[in-house]
Order: C-alpha cells, then structure tokens, then sequence
C-alpha cells in the first residue's frame, strides 16, 4: 500500500469543514416553520430554522439526522483510519477508503440536495476535498496484493450474496416509489418543496451498481472485488445508522409513519446494515497485515510483497 502525501493534508481539511458543516447544521435552530407553495401549486410546511430553514418539514430532520451520524461517528472513524493508515495498516487504509467514501456521499447529498445556505461554499469544498481523498486512498491500494492476503476461509459466496441483495434492494426500494408517478406524470411522495430527489438519482444510478458489480466480481474472484468490498461494508454499516439517526431526529419532530413503513422501507436498511457489520468483522479479520520492517516502518511496512 503506497502512502499518498495528498492525504496528510486532504483529511484534516475535510474533518474541519464536516465539523462545522454538520456542526452547525445540527445545533443552529433558531426560527420556526412557515407555509410555503411549490412549483406544482402544492402548499407545504417549511423547517424555518437554523441552517436547513429553507428546507421543507419533511427533509430537514433527515438533514440533521446525517449531520449527527457524521459528527459522533464518520469523524472519529475517519481518525481512527487515518491513524492506522499513516502506520501503514492495509486495515487502516481499507477503513479510511470506507470513511471517506461516506464523507464523499454526505458532502454531495448537501452540496446537490440542500436548499441554499450560509454553508454552501463549505459543502463545495468539502465535497471537492472528499472526492479527490476518496481516489487518493483507493488507488493507494493494491487490489491483487489485497486480494492474495485475505484467507481462503472467507465467505466470499456470502459476501457476494449480500452485495447482490443489498444493491437489488436499494434499487427495488427507490423504483416503488417512482416507476409510478414517472409513467402516470404524478409526484414522487415527499419530495415536497423540492423538484428532484438526489438520493433516487444517486443511489440509483452510481451505488446500486456499485454494489452489485461488486458482488459479481467477487464471485469471479477478481481483485477489484476485495478491493471495493470492504468501503462498501462501512458505508453499508454507516448507513444503518444514519437511517436510524433520521428516524428518531423525524420523531422528535413530530413526523411518524405506518407500521408498514417502519417495518418494510426503515427497517430494511437498518437490516442491511446490521449485516454489514457482521461482514466487516469478517472482512477485516480475514486480512493479513503486510510484515512489518524495521528500516522504515512507514514507506516499506505498507508495500505488499512483489510490489514496485
């Protein structure tokens, strides 16, 4: 695994604008709602206060729900793998791939999902700083050297078979509510005061592939599997918990659902997630270290064997 000089500079910046960035947007709630009326003539309750005021009812407690998860979760892991990654731990450098490939889908989902605000040239810079780590450390990785320490015991059959359900599942998940309204000409529920919905296009789009593809290429065995399996673990597993932190930041605003929903469309990503952790552990656990060197623990100790 190379050390990338990039990365020294690019973390701590993205830690310091994701603290204020979900910092503020989680404890700045002065103002109160207001009615608004839509593109499509509908009238809607507005947030009205803090940094997510131009945010509607509905939304802005999702918001604040991820800013949560980001302050007292994404940013200690995003530490901790930076630590381990800068001692030249394959661990650590999968984890940090993991961390800053959250931080990159929390900055884009403010930068291109979020009314504007105080904060919009944070969220830009966070997400540039994010994207351009997110590659850094990627290709700092060498899949085949990765793919050759991790055990024969994994379960890779498994592994595959939960990237497969999880990928068909988002897209299942998000096709229910808009292969209706796109074939009848309605609106998508809850989109509210907003046109789109750049979750649909996201997840749809670049993450459920992702994860399928994944899937598929662990089962062929090939490297680029290993290679995306694990910050596609930690993103899964971070995302259980931001749907749960959305959850409870709606109840406490006075949104609640049918059982139904809170069964079928909450509880499957909290689901997923949970598996996610199990096949972490087993993901990490399952990876040999390179050998330490004494001469230069850092440049030399992260080099897999065979590697130039």
């Amino acid at each position: 695994m190379k050390q990338r000089a990039a990365l020294l500079w690019l973390i701590p910046v993205i830690s310091l604008l994701a603290l204020i960035a979900a910092g503020v947007g989680l404890f700045w709630q002065d103002g109160g709602p207001f009615m608004f009326t839509t593109v499509r003539g509908e009238t809607v309750q507005m947030y009205g206060q803090g940094l997510y005021r131009y945010d509607s009812y509905f939304k802005a407690p999702i918001l604040r729900g991820t800013d949560a998860v980001a302050l007292f979760a994404g940013l200690p892991l995003l530490a901790i793998a930076f630590r381990f990654y800068r001692r030249g731990s394959l661990r650590g450098g999968l984890l940090l791939v993991g961390a800053l490939s959250f931080f990159l889908y929390y900055s884009a989902s403010l930068a291109f999902s979020a009314a504007f605000n105080r904060l919009f040239p944070v969220y830009v810079a966070l997400f540039s700083a994010s994207f351009f780590a997110f590659l850094y450390a990627l290709t700092a990785i060498d899949a085949p050297a990765l793919d050759a320490r991790l055990s024969p015991r994994l379960p890779r059959r498994g592994l595959a078979a939960f990237m497969f359900v999880a990928g068909l599942g988002v897209l299942f998940i998000w096709a229910s509510e808009l292969v209706g309204p796109a074939l009848d000409g309605g609106t998508p529920a809850n989109l509210d005061a907003d046109t789109t919905l750049f979750t649909h296009a996201l997840d749809i789009a670049v993450i459920a592939p992702a994860v399928i593809l994944t899937g598929a290429a662990l089962l062929r065995r090939e490297p680029l599997g290993a290679l995306l399996a694990a910050p596609l673990l930690v993103l899964c597993t971070l995302t259980g918990l931001v749907v749960i932190a959305q959850t409870v930041a709606q109840t406490l605003a006075g949104i609640t659902f049918p059982v139904g929903v809170y069964i079928g469309m909450i509880g499957s990503w909290v689901v997923m997630g949970a598996f996610a952790v199990g096949l972490a552990v087993a993901f990490f656990r399952g990876l040999a270290e390179p050998a330490p060197a004494h001469s230069t623990p850092v440049a030399v100790a992260a080099r897999p064997a065979g590697h130039a």
